[in-house]
């Protein structure tokens, strides 16, 4: 008996996980490709080399295997895994030499443990840095843009002729920008003009700037102050030109993002979405342990009906309603319908709890 103790883990743990990088590779080449051919007709526009579309797919890489795939990974592989040792009789056998379910099952839940803490590590570093250079990738290299913006001390820096915007925030709901300042320059590149506004709305083709000041600096350095409540004016920059600036949760680290909402709330702005994003930074890399879950019961209870065919098909039956279930209850939480923490974990809970029913139900 204890060598059985020691054999059945190895044993279901190697075919899990031979089945395992086969399903993930599998995953990672379908999405792949379907990015290749939403990109191809940019390349081939911008005339880009196709040095760029590989180095364009390697940046992606990390994204599509920490944020896309792992999870589905582990439920697809989970499904074959028990499906097969069911479908030739050995999970039977198993049961019949005195090892319980969750005996069998839990080499599959470390794995998912251990898969969790690798999408939550590769979340945090890798996934944020190679979006970045994705973007840069994108606007630079095959657009030919110039760059305007970059970030520092977690503000954005928007530079476009004689003009700098310094932006606390972008507020793409409210078409604003938060705690906003704008430096006018003269042909030396010397500020002659500094414009502090609590916020600037788009409105009516036209900026309209909140509650700020304007300095203006003359010569022989004196400096005229000129408070208003509200000032409207027209600049070449529209709201196009910065919604496209706006700082993405996806682009920084589980810190960075904590950084980052906590000098918003510090300066009494609104950090609602970015709340949402940094909690399912956490909820989201757990889904690989719910898949686990979810994918022994549906395994073991449809080995006898179907084949690989249907395991596949109850993936992807899965995967589509959690997807749908994660993504409205993301969207509620950040129009401010639902606490940002309730929205980014209900769903995975919802999934867990109803993977654990699912497997106290079946018979031990």
């Amino acid at each position: 008996m204890s060598k059985s103790l020691t054999i059945l883990p190895r044993y279901i743990l190697r075919e899990f996980l031979k089945i395992f990088g086969l399903s993930l590779s599998s995953l990672i080449l379908i999405y792949m490709i379907v990015l290749f051919f939403q990109k191809i007709d940019l390349f081939i526009k911008h005339q880009a080399p196709f040095s760029l579309i590989l180095l364009y797919l390697l940046y992606k890489s990390p994204e599509v295997l920490f944020q896309w795939t792992l999870p589905y990974g582990v439920l697809l592989s989970t499904l074959l895994t028990l499906g097969i040792l069911s479908r030739h009789n050995e999970i039977t056998a198993m049961k019949a030499g005195g090892v319980s379910l969750y005996r069998i099952t839990a080499p599959l839940f470390l794995v998912a443990l251990l898969v969790s803490l690798c999408s939550f590590w590769g979340n945090e570093s890798l996934v944020p840095l190679t979006n970045q250079k994705t973007q840069y990738l994108l606007s630079v290299q095959v657009r030919k843009q110039e760059p305007t913006s970059f970030f520092k001390n977690y503000k954005i820096w928007y530079r476009r002729d004689r003009r700098i915007f310094n932006i606390q925030l972008l507020d793409p709901k409210e078409k604003a920008l938060k705690g906003v300042t704008l430096y006018q320059l003269d042909d030396q590149f010397h500020c002659v003009q500094r414009i502090d506004a609590r916020e600037a709305k788009w409105l009516d083709g036209k900026w309209k700037f909140l509650n700020g000041a304007i300095r203006e600096f003359e010569e022989g350095g004196s400096i005229r102050v000129i408070p208003f409540t509200e000032k409207e004016y027209l600049l070449p920059e529209d709201w196009n030109s910065f919604q496209t600036i706006e700082r993405q949760s996806r682009e920084m680290s589980y810190t960075d993002l904590k950084n980052y909402i906590q000098k918003i709330q510090l300066s009494g702005y609104d950090p609602t979405r970015y709340l949402v994003d940094l909690h399912a930074k956490l909820s989201y890399p757990l889904l690989n342990v719910v898949m686990v879950l979810i994918g022994i019961p549906f395994a073991l209870q449809t080995s006898r009906s179907g084949g690989i065919a249907l395991n596949i098909g109850i993936s992807i039956m899965i995967g589509f309603l959690y997807g749908i279930t994660f993504y409205a209850f993301i969207s509620l939480g950040k129009s401010g319908v639902l606490p940002p923490l309730l929205s980014a974990w209900f769903p995975t809970l919802l999934f867990s709890l109803g993977g654990v029913f699912a497997l106290m139900s079946l018979r031990q």
